[in-house]
């Protein structure tokens, strides 16, 4: 994640990727266009169109993964764009709706092939928001499926994927692979491999989610209809959660969770209208979620301008300031910029263990797998003495509340990373 550069006039610009916007306000209007009520996300399409914000907006949304959101919510209020930006617009979902038809694609086959092996499998992520919140995928697009299997069926599955025309990467061996993710702080206890199909169709195959019970996940999988045809998925409780669980990983930076934001406020509505709070809320507490599900909770109602809306999540007074805060870091940085996500790293002794003993199996496969994974996730891969020049620089820039934020996201992480179990 690049630094902000600070501009004379206290606007903030950014070198590239998701954050890479000029106005202070414009992330915030984004993210309240989509999910206000309409009757204020018609006050600020007005006051956006007043502002000649239009294209910087479809820029951002469109950075952000955002754009077929946007596009559903504008027609949904009946707003139509400037012919520049409707254009624009067309030029950016275009690429990213075909993307989605391709990984839809791969998805079902990969998920039927593995159901066709007798291996427990079942969607998540970007897959069950559509299944379960949008009408299709004009209204959500992807970049990959997600599906969760067991870890004792790890290499049994990727037999059966390779076998269907799905390429493994990075190829290196899985057991070498593995010690890599364990031994990285920014998996969080995430272990997937990736993996295409012939088409570019991606699908990532996960069969660890931090301290996230994988069985009692699997057994509370049912099926949804998409595309013509039941999908197992995970229970829309646990999907929400693993949204959740995405937001965290990701440090909650604005344009890295604007998707996770924008379905938390359908995932709301649909475990309010079939009762499942009380289960979801002991789910978050058992598996170290409470705070992060307070965060995304406080984030909505931040930007709905709703701070005294009680939230349907039952958490204890720890988890609920800790959600607060880290709540407080996301807004820091949606007016201000991502900020540089090692810093992360610096408030959690066992990232720094994690790093200590991922070089002591040696420094360049290590540094190598990190450049692959850094390159595969759209990051620049930078040179240890720039990266923590960087860090440093960062570090000396902080508060102490934000130090407070950043701790607290820390433990989260640390919670809900949980235990790892040994190397396939």
């Amino acid at each position: 994640m690049e630094y902000s550069l600070e501009k004379p006039d206290g606007a903030r610009t950014h070198e590239g990727g998701a954050g890479a916007f000029v106005d202070r306000g414009l992330g915030r209007n984004a993210m309240r266009l989509l999910v206000c009520d309409e009757a204020r996300a018609r006050d600020l399409a007005v006051e956006i169109g007043r502002g000649g914000q239009w294209q910087a907006l479809v820029e951002l949304c469109g950075d952000w993964k955002l754009l077929a959101s946007l596009e559903a919510r504008l027609g949904r209020l009946d707003v139509a764009l400037p012919e520049a930006e409707r254009r624009r617009m067309a030029e950016r979902t275009q690429p990213a709706f075909v993307q989605t038809m391709l990984c839809l694609r791969a998805g079902a086959m990969a998920l039927s092939s593995l159901e066709r092996a007798g291996i427990r499998c079942a969607g998540f992520k970007g897959l069950a928001a559509l299944g379960y919140l949008y009408p299709g995928p004009r209204n959500r697009t992807l970049q990959d499926v997600d599906a969760l299997i067991s870890p004792r069926d790890v290499e049994q599955a990727l037999t059966v994927l390779e076998c269907a025309g799905f390429k493994r990467s990075p190829e290196v061996p899985l057991r070498e692979y593995v010690a890599f993710l364990r031994n990285s702080p920014g998996t969080a206890g995430n272990e997937a491999v990736s993996l295409r199909d012939e088409r570019g169709g991606a699908v990532d195959l996960h069969w660890r989610l931090g301290g996230l019970d994988v069985e009692m996940l699997l057994a509370g999988a049912t099926k949804v209809e998409m595309l013509n045809r039941p999908m197992p998925m995970l229970g829309a409780g646990h999907c929400m959660l693993l949204s959740v669980h995405h937001a965290l990983r990701n440090d909650f930076v604005p344009g890295d969770i604007g998707r996770d934001v924008s379905d938390f406020v359908h995932w709301q509505a649909l475990l309010s209208r079939t009762g499942q709070w009380d289960a979801v809320s002991a789910d978050a507490e058992r598996w170290g979620l409470a705070a992060a599900c307070v965060a995304l909770d406080r984030i909505v109602a931040g930007l709905r301008e709703e701070p005294e809306r009680k939230a349907p999540l039952k958490a204890n007074r720890a988890d609920w300031a800790a959600g607060q805060r880290i709540a407080g870091l996301y807004f820091d940085q949606l007016d201000s910029g991502p900020m540089n996500t090692d810093l992360a790293y610096l408030a959690s002794p066992r990232s720094v263990l994690q790093v200590i003993s991922g070089l002591s199996g040696g420094w360049k496969a290590y540094r190598e797998l990190m450049r692959q994974s850094e390159t595969s996730n759209g990051e620049d891969s930078l040179p240890l003495q720039v990266r923590l020049g960087r860090l440093v620089k960062a570090a000396g820039g902080l508060s102490l509340g934000q130090w407070k934020q950043l701790r607290a996201l820390s433990e989260a992480k640390d919670r809900m990373a949980g235990m790892q179990g040994p190397v396939l």
